[in-house]
């Protein structure tokens, strides 16, 4: 009986032929852009974009209006401690929490696929270098 653990290994170590960039996500996780197909894995179970299917490519700068309010939800509750500090430090502490979100999230890669409704959300390490690559591959 043969040990055919070399040739699973050989195939699963690049699930994209003719890389054209490699990176991580800030969240965890690889993204892998080839000739023909964009690979995002976050662990779980890897999404597989091909090129030809890809609409428009963006990247999200951080979600200001939400930034904003978040914003203003801690100064709500700072101003608020004199009336209630239990109420004004869950107003303070919910506002920093979602502007800590917010910034999180920031930079967020859009890619736009034929057949989702949903755009595919990724959060590259790297993202103006990986958006460059991704523009260019489309341009071919």
């Amino acid at each position: 009986m043969e040990d055919d653990s070399d040739d699973m290994a050989a195939d699963t170590a690049s699930p994209v032929s003719d890389e054209r960039y490699a990176g991580t996500l800030r969240t965890g996780g690889t993204v892998i852009l080839g000739a023909d197909r964009l690979v995002v894995d976050r662990g779980d179970s890897p999404v597989v974009v091909d090129l030809d299917d890809v609409v428009e490519v963006s990247l999200q700068d951080i979600d200001w209006f939400l930034a904003v309010m978040s914003a203003a939800l801690v100064g709500f509750g700072l101003l608020s401690l004199d009336r209630s500090v239990l109420l004004g430090g869950a107003f303070a502490v919910a506002g920093a929490v979602s502007l800590a979100l917010t910034y999180r999230k920031r930079y967020a890669l859009r890619i736009q696929v034929t057949g989702r409704t949903d755009p595919l959300r990724c959060f590259p390490a790297e993202p103006q270098t990986l958006l460059t690559e991704l523009e260019q591959a489309l341009a071919d």
